[in-house]
Protein backbone atom coordinates (compact mmCIF):
# COMPACT_ATOMS: atom_id res chain seq x y z
CA UNK A 1 0.00 0.00 0.00
CA UNK A 2 1.08 3.58 -0.78
CA UNK A 3 3.57 2.19 -3.32
CA UNK A 4 1.99 4.44 -5.95
CA UNK A 5 0.43 7.86 -5.71
CA UNK A 6 -3.29 8.04 -6.38
CA UNK A 7 -6.14 10.51 -6.57
CA UNK A 8 -9.36 10.73 -4.58
CA UNK A 9 -12.23 12.10 -6.64
CA UNK A 10 -15.24 10.90 -4.64
CA UNK A 11 -16.92 12.57 -1.68
CA UNK A 12 -14.83 10.64 0.85
CA UNK A 13 -11.93 11.12 3.26
CA UNK A 14 -10.17 14.49 3.00
CA UNK A 15 -11.86 15.19 -0.32
CA UNK A 16 -15.23 15.48 1.44
CA UNK A 17 -14.48 18.93 2.87
CA UNK A 18 -16.78 21.38 1.03
CA UNK A 19 -17.08 18.76 -1.71
CA UNK A 20 -20.23 20.20 -3.29
CA UNK A 21 -18.84 23.75 -3.30
CA UNK A 22 -15.54 23.00 -5.01
CA UNK A 23 -15.08 22.79 -8.76
CA UNK A 24 -13.84 19.35 -9.89
CA UNK A 25 -12.90 18.28 -6.34
CA UNK A 26 -9.83 16.04 -6.51
CA UNK A 27 -6.92 15.53 -4.16
CA UNK A 28 -3.67 13.64 -4.57
CA UNK A 29 -2.17 11.11 -2.18
CA UNK A 30 1.61 10.67 -2.61
CA UNK A 31 3.47 7.38 -2.61
CA UNK A 32 5.90 6.48 0.17
CA UNK A 33 9.66 6.13 -0.29
CA UNK A 34 12.51 5.05 1.96
CA UNK A 35 14.85 7.95 2.52
CA UNK A 36 16.40 10.63 4.69
CA UNK A 37 15.03 13.90 6.02
CA UNK A 38 16.44 15.70 2.98
CA UNK A 39 14.13 13.56 0.85
CA UNK A 40 11.08 15.21 2.43
CA UNK A 41 10.20 17.75 -0.25
CA UNK A 42 7.19 19.81 -1.25
CA UNK A 43 5.43 18.50 -4.32
CA UNK A 44 3.25 20.27 -6.88
CA UNK A 45 -0.11 18.54 -6.49
CA UNK A 46 -3.10 19.51 -4.37
CA UNK A 47 -3.56 17.19 -1.38
CA UNK A 48 -6.15 19.20 0.57
CA UNK A 49 -8.69 21.83 -0.42
CA UNK A 50 -11.24 23.70 1.63
CA UNK A 51 -12.51 27.20 2.35
CA UNK A 52 -10.70 29.20 5.02
CA UNK A 53 -12.28 31.40 7.70
CA UNK A 54 -12.55 34.25 5.17
CA UNK A 55 -14.57 32.13 2.76
CA UNK A 56 -11.68 31.82 0.31
CA UNK A 57 -10.87 28.51 -1.32
CA UNK A 58 -7.48 27.31 -0.12
CA UNK A 59 -5.87 24.73 -2.40
CA UNK A 60 -2.94 23.16 -0.57
CA UNK A 61 0.04 21.49 -2.17
CA UNK A 62 1.50 18.72 -0.02
CA UNK A 63 4.56 16.48 -0.07
CA UNK A 64 6.16 15.09 -3.20
CA UNK A 65 6.43 11.75 -1.40
CA UNK A 66 5.70 10.36 2.02
CA UNK A 67 9.01 9.34 3.59
CA UNK A 68 9.95 6.38 5.74
CA UNK A 69 13.13 6.96 7.71
CA UNK A 70 14.65 6.41 11.17
CA UNK A 71 15.52 8.57 14.15
CA UNK A 72 19.19 9.64 13.93
CA UNK A 73 19.96 8.45 17.48
CA UNK A 74 17.55 5.65 18.38
CA UNK A 75 17.11 4.31 14.84
CA UNK A 76 13.41 3.83 15.63
CA UNK A 77 11.06 4.24 12.63
CA UNK A 78 9.71 7.60 11.53
CA UNK A 79 6.92 8.04 8.99
CA UNK A 80 6.34 11.50 7.48
CA UNK A 81 3.08 12.30 5.66
CA UNK A 82 1.18 15.45 4.74
CA UNK A 83 -2.47 14.89 5.81
CA UNK A 84 -2.53 13.45 9.30
CA UNK A 85 -5.04 10.62 8.85
CA UNK A 86 -2.52 8.63 6.81
CA UNK A 87 -0.56 7.82 9.98
CA UNK A 88 -3.44 5.51 10.95
CA UNK A 89 -2.36 3.01 8.31
CA UNK A 90 1.27 3.16 9.39
CA UNK A 91 0.35 2.50 13.04
CA UNK A 92 -1.20 -0.78 11.92
CA UNK A 93 1.73 -1.57 9.68
CA UNK A 94 4.03 -1.04 12.70
CA UNK A 95 1.87 -3.39 14.77
CA UNK A 96 2.04 -6.04 12.05
CA UNK A 97 5.85 -5.73 11.99
CA UNK A 98 6.20 -5.97 15.77
CA UNK A 99 7.34 -2.37 16.26
CA UNK A 100 4.46 -1.64 18.66
CA UNK A 101 1.94 -3.74 20.54
CA UNK A 102 -1.74 -3.19 21.32
CA UNK A 103 -2.47 -0.65 24.04
CA UNK A 104 0.30 1.72 22.99
CA UNK A 105 0.44 5.16 24.58
CA UNK A 106 -0.20 7.89 22.03
CA UNK A 107 1.50 11.21 22.67
CA UNK A 108 -0.33 13.56 20.34
CA UNK A 109 1.30 16.95 19.68
CA UNK A 110 -1.04 19.05 17.58
CA UNK A 111 -3.10 22.23 17.34
CA UNK A 112 -6.12 19.96 17.19
CA UNK A 113 -7.36 16.96 19.15
CA UNK A 114 -8.24 14.92 16.02
CA UNK A 115 -10.86 13.09 18.09
CA UNK A 116 -14.01 13.39 15.99
CA UNK A 117 -15.88 10.15 15.49
CA UNK A 118 -15.83 8.78 11.92
CA UNK A 119 -19.11 8.14 10.13
CA UNK A 120 -18.32 4.42 9.91
CA UNK A 121 -16.83 2.28 12.67
CA UNK A 122 -13.75 0.21 12.06
CA UNK A 123 -14.59 -3.45 11.47
CA UNK A 124 -11.49 -5.40 10.54
CA UNK A 125 -12.54 -8.67 8.87
CA UNK A 126 -11.47 -11.84 10.64
CA UNK A 127 -9.62 -14.17 8.28
CA UNK A 128 -8.45 -17.74 8.70
CA UNK A 129 -5.48 -19.51 7.23
CA UNK A 130 -1.91 -18.39 6.61
CA UNK A 131 -0.99 -15.74 9.20
CA UNK A 132 0.99 -13.58 6.75
CA UNK A 133 -1.89 -13.63 4.28
CA UNK A 134 -4.31 -12.65 7.06
CA UNK A 135 -2.11 -9.75 8.09
CA UNK A 136 -1.91 -8.48 4.53
CA UNK A 137 -5.70 -8.66 4.23
CA UNK A 138 -5.97 -6.66 7.44
CA UNK A 139 -3.61 -4.00 6.09
CA UNK A 140 -5.57 -3.83 2.84
CA UNK A 141 -8.72 -3.13 4.86
CA UNK A 142 -6.92 -0.51 6.97
CA UNK A 143 -5.61 1.19 3.82
CA UNK A 144 -9.11 1.44 2.36
CA UNK A 145 -10.57 2.64 5.65
CA UNK A 146 -7.85 5.30 5.98
CA UNK A 147 -8.50 6.68 2.51
CA UNK A 148 -12.27 6.42 2.36
CA UNK A 149 -13.65 6.94 5.87
CA UNK A 150 -10.95 8.78 7.81
CA UNK A 151 -9.89 12.40 7.48
CA UNK A 152 -7.51 14.74 9.28
CA UNK A 153 -9.85 15.21 12.23
CA UNK A 154 -11.17 11.74 13.07
CA UNK A 155 -8.46 9.09 12.84
CA UNK A 156 -7.60 8.58 16.55
CA UNK A 157 -10.95 7.24 17.93
CA UNK A 158 -11.02 4.08 15.76
CA UNK A 159 -7.49 3.17 16.88
CA UNK A 160 -8.69 3.46 20.48
CA UNK A 161 -11.84 1.48 19.73
CA UNK A 162 -9.86 -1.31 18.10
CA UNK A 163 -7.37 -1.47 20.99
CA UNK A 164 -4.24 -0.39 19.18
CA UNK A 165 -4.15 2.80 21.27
CA UNK A 166 -4.59 2.72 25.03
CA UNK A 167 -3.88 6.04 26.73
CA UNK A 168 -3.88 9.28 24.76
CA UNK A 169 -1.76 12.16 26.04
CA UNK A 170 -3.01 15.11 24.01
CA UNK A 171 -0.81 18.21 23.85
CA UNK A 172 -2.42 21.31 22.42
CA UNK A 173 -1.34 23.95 24.96
CA UNK A 174 1.63 25.14 27.00
CA UNK A 175 0.24 23.60 30.18
CA UNK A 176 -0.22 20.24 28.49
CA UNK A 177 3.24 20.17 26.95
CA UNK A 178 4.88 20.71 30.33
CA UNK A 179 2.74 18.26 32.29
CA UNK A 180 2.92 15.54 29.63
CA UNK A 181 6.72 15.57 29.88
CA UNK A 182 6.42 13.76 33.20
CA UNK A 183 3.58 11.47 32.11
CA UNK A 184 5.60 10.19 29.16
CA UNK A 185 8.49 9.23 31.43
CA UNK A 186 6.28 6.92 33.47
CA UNK A 187 4.44 4.96 30.79
CA UNK A 188 5.01 1.20 30.71
CA UNK A 189 3.57 0.77 27.24
CA UNK A 190 5.00 1.26 23.79
CA UNK A 191 5.00 4.92 22.80
CA UNK A 192 3.73 6.35 19.53
CA UNK A 193 4.78 9.97 19.23
CA UNK A 194 2.36 11.59 16.81
CA UNK A 195 3.46 15.09 15.76
CA UNK A 196 1.56 17.62 13.71
CA UNK A 197 3.93 20.35 12.58
CA UNK A 198 1.06 22.85 12.74
CA UNK A 199 1.91 23.02 16.46
CA UNK A 200 4.67 25.38 15.25
CA UNK A 201 2.34 27.52 13.08
CA UNK A 202 2.40 31.29 13.80
CA UNK A 203 -0.87 31.20 15.77
CA UNK A 204 0.83 28.82 18.23
CA UNK A 205 3.72 31.20 18.92
CA UNK A 206 2.26 32.03 22.33
CA UNK A 207 4.07 28.83 23.35
CA UNK A 208 7.83 29.26 23.31
CA UNK A 209 9.19 27.53 20.20
CA UNK A 210 12.37 26.38 21.93
CA UNK A 211 10.32 24.80 24.69
CA UNK A 212 8.18 22.95 22.13
CA UNK A 213 11.17 21.78 20.15
CA UNK A 214 13.34 20.74 23.10
CA UNK A 215 10.62 18.71 24.82
CA UNK A 216 9.48 17.12 21.56
CA UNK A 217 13.05 16.06 20.77
CA UNK A 218 13.32 14.37 24.17
CA UNK A 219 10.10 12.46 23.52
CA UNK A 220 11.37 11.44 20.12
CA UNK A 221 14.24 9.64 21.84
CA UNK A 222 11.74 7.70 24.01
CA UNK A 223 9.30 6.76 21.25
CA UNK A 224 9.03 3.34 19.64
CA UNK A 225 7.34 4.85 16.58
CA UNK A 226 7.22 8.46 15.39
CA UNK A 227 4.60 9.69 12.95
CA UNK A 228 4.74 13.24 11.63
CA UNK A 229 2.27 15.25 9.52
CA UNK A 230 3.15 18.44 7.66
CA UNK A 231 -0.55 19.50 7.52
CA UNK A 232 -0.55 21.81 4.49
CA UNK A 233 -3.95 23.36 5.28
CA UNK A 234 -2.74 24.53 8.69
CA UNK A 235 0.91 25.52 8.25
CA UNK A 236 3.06 26.84 5.40
CA UNK A 237 4.98 23.86 4.10
CA UNK A 238 8.33 25.64 3.92
CA UNK A 239 7.98 26.45 7.61
CA UNK A 240 6.89 22.88 8.34
CA UNK A 241 10.01 21.45 6.70
CA UNK A 242 12.20 23.92 8.61
CA UNK A 243 10.70 22.73 11.90
CA UNK A 244 11.05 19.10 10.81
CA UNK A 245 14.78 19.52 10.28
CA UNK A 246 15.17 21.30 13.62
CA UNK A 247 13.52 18.35 15.35
CA UNK A 248 15.85 15.86 13.73
CA UNK A 249 19.18 17.64 14.09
Amino acid sequence: MYQKEFQITNNISNNSFSFSKRKNPTINVPKIIDGEIDDVKIGNKIVFEDFNENGELKSCVGLKNFVRTVHPITKKPIIIVDNHNHVFYFWYEARKNGVISDGATLIHIDQHKDMRKPESDIDIPISEGDIDKCRMQELEYIFKYTNSVLNVGNYIPPAIEEGLIGEVISITSETEIISAKHEARGTKHDIILNIDLDFWAPEMNYIDNKLKTDITKKWMEKADLITIATSPFFIDQELALKVLKELLI
